[in-house]
């Protein structure tokens, strides 16, 4: 499989939301060929995943469109930074799921971004 070419990728409403509101997220970006088919990436990222088929609760599965592998998912750890001293906080962690293709690109790494929460007195 090769890679598409002439795709216009954009990032729909839910995916706009969640980066207007949180900066530490991975975007995904979305664009559709002249035959019908769904293409995803990560913003700012030039590899290309072939969305195969997905459901109405936002899962879906993909292949990568340059080498035909499993795209697989690498969870991350976001801490939660909520406390009243620079990057202290409860110890919490948000978690999400990123995709990547096993062969083009590395694995996320564990650790992600922190998510800085407002501490009030």
């Amino acid at each position: 499989m090769s890679k598409p070419k002439n795709l216009v990728f954009k990032v729909n409403k839910e995916w706009a939301e969640l980066a207007r509101t949180s900066s530490w997220a991975t975007i995904l970006e979305f664009a559709e060929d002249k035959k019908g088919n769904t293409y995803a990436r990560k913003q700012g990222s030039e590899v290309v995943y072939l969305v195969i088929n997905s459901d109405p609760t936002g899962k879906f599965n993909c292949k990568c469109a340059k080498c035909d592998s499993e795209v697989l998912g690498a969870r991350i750890a976001h801490p939660i930074w909520d406390g009243p001293f620079p990057c202290s906080g409860s110890g919490k962690c948000h978690y999400e799921t990123v995709p990547y293709c096993p062969n083009c690109e590395k694995q996320p790494n564990f650790h992600g971004s922190p998510i800085t929460v407002p501490f009030e007195w």
